[in-house]
């Protein structure tokens, strides 16, 4: 992913992830769904843990801290990642308002 610039959320979190820690920072990988132009879609973010609180990082939207669209529901290693197949499919959203 950092030689060759591809990948998507999965790859951008998992790479963020090992980059922060190397740093020495607390970091986490969080999973849910995220809005984007026309609707709501599985997403993958990190969070790090600076000056004694966890902020979300959006490195594909280039978000620090990652705005409110971003709806997460499961954090962690692949493993418990995968636990989002559970509920794909079966969440339903309706934006009332927004501003």
């Amino acid at each position: 992913v950092l030689r060759t610039k591809t990948g998507d959320c999965n790859e951008h979190a998992t790479l963020f992830c090992a980059l922060a820690r190397s740093a020495k920072l607390p970091a986490k990988i969080c999973v849910g769904l995220v809005y984007s132009e026309d609707g709501f879609y599985y997403h993958a973010w990190n969070e790090v843990y600076i000056k004694d609180k966890w902020i979300s990082v959006d490195s594909v939207f280039d978000q620090i801290p990652a705005d409110a669209t971003h709806i997460k529901f499961i954090e962690g290693e692949l493993a418990q990642q995968m636990d989002i197949l559970k509920i794909i499919g079966q969440i339903k959203i309706k934006v009332m308002e927004y501003k």
